[in-house]
């Protein structure tokens, strides 16, 4: 069996409502596809961020893939070393690990090494900031409309009003929330060192899971002075870079994106490493469907969360529950979201959807 077609496709969806994290209003969603066509018609399928640069590295690794044999693993291109390649890498990777699961008939997981769960519990990703709305006023609404679809663990973005602010909106929506439902927050580094204790030590009281990225540069100093974990790592992209951040204790909750840090076998060596170091492997994914997919498969197969097992922080689900075309929200019972079992990554992409937002191709 070897690959016979190879296919980059490039999406992008106008948002109804600008809307992101501390510093930045997102106007649009896009993705990076890879479809991967083996010669008995057999497809797979990967996905990654459309980073500048990544799409040609892409198409170029994609274009040496036509003729390879599809083996346990795909053929790397030594001393790759573009702009994007670690992002190209994890399109490949996702989509070669959907393939060669539905050419023998087994979940993507099963080839990671078996599943250790069947279901994992997932946290709503959501709660962005949106141009003329304070989350005073925003917070409750979402709130009450995630914990409707099912979720019982939910993410806030914080940084961009002043701390006492939205530490205030903050106490006020942690004692309108059911006691089962666990808050998380991320500032997107938003804050200077000094903010960044200071905040972090609020959040310790008011029994927030975790603080992600509270600064733009990780310190392990500042998370040795707080009583939270700190997560972060999504921008990790080596195994070296996962090693330093665990030994130094700059987080205790890490969270490698499949895409980015070069695909699924890179990013379940991370959570071996985080269970070495009595840390939470949390997997990070802010994209489509097809990334949606390979995380949970992910999710399926890491050891249990350190000393604290699967009755803490990990191993969760992150869920895109803001407005994204390319990302529906998965089935909830109880919090949780089952682990599939059928062929490859389980999804089947709509293609005629894709080429509704298709991105023209340059000649």
């Amino acid at each position: 069996m070897r690959v016979a077609a190879t296919e980059v496709v490039h999406v992008r969806a106008a948002l109804r409502t600008p809307c992101g994290p501390a510093g930045v209003f997102n106007r649009h969603r896009e993705s990076l596809l890879l479809k991967l066509t083996a010669d008995d018609g057999t497809v797979g399928w990967g996905e990654t961020y459309a980073l500048p640069g990544t799409r040609d590295v892409l198409a170029g690794l994609a274009a040496g893939l036509v003729g390879a044999p599809l083996t346990r693993r795909w053929p790397r291109r030594p001393g790759l070393d573009e702009v994007g390649a670690s992002f190209a890498m994890g399109a490949v990777d996702i989509a070669w690990h959907d393939l060669l699961g539905r050419r023998l008939g087994v979940p993507v997981h099963t080839l990671l090494g078996g599943a250790v769960r069947d279901r994992v519990r997932a946290y709503a990703s959501g709660f962005l900031y949106r141009e003329g709305a304070h989350p005073r006023d925003v917070w409750p609404v979402e709130a009450k409309e995630t914990l409707g679809r099912g979720f019982r663990a939910l993410k806030l973005r914080m940084g961009a009003y002043p701390p006492e602010e939205e530490l205030a909106a903050l106490e006020e929506l942690r004692a309108g929330l059911p006691g089962d439902v666990t808050i998380l927050v991320d500032a997107w580094g938003a804050y200077d060192p000094p903010t960044a204790l200071t905040v972090g030590q609020r959040l310790a009281e008011l029994g927030v899971g975790w603080f992600e990225e509270p600064t733009h540069t990780a310190s392990a100093a500042l998370a040795a002075r707080l009583d939270i974990p700190v997560a972060g790592g999504e921008m990790g992209r080596t195994l070296g870079e996962f090693t330093r951040m665990l030994r130094d204790r700059e987080v205790g909750v890490v969270q490698p994106d499949v895409a980015i840090c070069g695909g699924l076998e890179t990013a379940r060596t991370v959570g071996e490493l985080a269970a070495l170091h009595d840390a939470v492997c949390v997997p990070h994914t802010w994209n489509g469907a097809v990334m949606a997919a390979a995380t949970l498969h992910l999710a399926a197969v890491l050891p249990p969360a350190g000393r604290t097992g699967d009755a803490g922080l990990g191993p969760l689900l992150e869920v895109d529950t803001s407005e994204n075309p390319f990302a529906p929200t998965p089935s909830l019972v109880d919090g949780y979201v089952a682990v599939p079992d059928s062929p490859g990554l389980g999804v089947e992409v709509d293609e005629a959807f894709l080429a509704e937002h298709r991105v023209a191709d340059r000649p």
